[in-house]
């Protein structure tokens, strides 16, 4: 019996569309939280604020360094977060990279902080 060849079409056409209605689809990752808290190195040599209000400061030997408004864009695993500051031509920016250890330990560039309690 011969398909005439408007039906062949409509065939192929329902074939692929099923075919890709089974292929899995990537998941996407979920995005890491921001680290709110206050968090330090071990001694506090180096400290973080993050502020759910959208504020941020960085201290080095208990002097900020940076202080700003700040976002996060997250990763599946942590993210950058982006501390704005007031400069007198335009606003600077320094952006951290911050990792998830666990609940309670974050790194920063590397540096290991944990989450203050106080």
């Amino acid at each position: 019996m011969a398909v005439k060849a408007g039906a062949r079409s409509a065939i192929c056409a329902v074939f692929l569309a099923l075919s890709f209605a089974f292929v899995p689809s990537p998941s996407q990752a979920q995005a890491a939280p921001p680290p709110f808290g206050h968090w330090a190195t071990s001694p506090p040599t180096e400290e973080l604020y993050v502020y759910q209000n959208g504020l941020c400061a960085f201290y080095f030997q208990r002097r900020p360094r940076v202080q700003g408004r700040c976002s996060w864009d997250p990763s599946s695993r942590g993210g950058i977060l982006t501390i704005t500051y007031p400069m007198p031509l335009e606003p600077g920016k320094v952006r951290y990279n911050i990792v998830w250890v666990n609940r309670q330990t974050i790194t920063v560039w590397g540096d290991v902080m944990h989450l203050q309690r106080g």
